[in-house]
């Protein structure tokens, strides 16, 4: 019996390759889907996170902002304050870059961001019979208290000086008390007698002197070899603060940071003072 065989290059051939050629075309578009799908995850999935890292609000941006600049300046003033003898200059170029790299990082997430800041100086003496002459430039003083040991204080017409805005305050030992010259308070004399000259008071007693009038100037000790015991002076200024002697040592005590960052979704505004005990709000 004859053998039949279906002759090479017939129609069922070309029907064949184009059934194929259908398929991988096919398979190419579902191919491109599922990348396309598998784009949108990914995409899905890191906007989630961000939202997530916000806090899931508008307000995350604003807070992580804050938190940002406010981890900062805690760490530069530890840092600062741990190497001694730190001021105000040496300080406010490092926070001028930490306002400059957080105004840039959140640039490119959209938020227009402006720290500025109030550094606010230490100027202190311990435990000394007899203290260092100086004058220091302030805009405002936070505190000035000196703990005066009038035990080691000279029984004489010798008083030590201070100048506040042009206010002289005479410090002197009588025989048995600690005075303000013309000011109307005295206290007996002890080993630590404390001269609040921010709040106007010698111990237990109300001096005349009103310190709330003081509105920027030079703050100045004079003879202060006529006095003992240690005082704190906390000082900010637009300007050099000034250079003291050995052993007066100078501290960052704390900064004043105004903060504000605008996005599409809101303004927010706060000023957040960062000292190295602590943060307050």
């Amino acid at each position: 019996m004859a053998q039949v065989t279906r002759p090479r290059g017939g129609d069922d051939d070309v029907t064949d390759s184009g059934d194929r050629g259908q398929m991988i075309l096919l398979m190419g578009v579902v191919l491109a889907v599922m990348f396309v799908a598998l784009a949108l995850l990914v995409n899905a999935a890191i906007y989630t996170d961000n939202v997530a890292t916000r806090g899931g609000d508008p307000a995350g941006e604003a807070l992580e902002y804050q938190h940002g600049v406010v981890d900062s300046t805690e760490g530069l003033i530890e840092a600062e304050n741990d190497a001694g003898n730190a001021t105000a200059d040496d300080v406010r170029p490092a926070l001028e870059n930490i306002s400059r790299y957080h105004r840039q990082y959140h640039l490119r997430r959209g938020a227009a961001t402006e720290t500025e800041f109030d550094i606010y100086q230490g100027i202190n003496e311990t435990d000394q019979d007899g203290f260092k002459n100086w004058t220091a430039n302030a805009s405002d003083v936070r505190g000035f208290v000196i703990y005066i040991d009038g035990t080691r204080m000279a029984n004489s017409d010798s008083p030590f000086s201070i100048y506040v805005g042009g206010t002289k305050l005479n410090v002197n030992r009588t025989s048995d008390e600690i005075v303000v010259e013309g000011e109307s308070c005295s206290e007996s004399v002890s080993s630590s007698i404390e001269f609040n000259v921010t709040s106007g008071t010698l111990g237990s007693d109300s001096c005349d002197f009103d310190f709330q009038d003081f509105g920027g100037g030079e703050i100045e000790i004079e003879d202060g070899d006529n006095g003992a015991g240690s005082y704190e002076l906390i000082v900010t200024s637009d300007e050099n603060i000034g250079s003291f002697p050995s052993p007066v040592k100078t501290f960052i005590h704390s900064v004043d940071l105004h903060i504000r960052i605008d996005t599409p979704e809101l303004s927010y505004a706060r000023s957040v003072t960062v000292a190295p005990e602590g943060t307050d709000a």
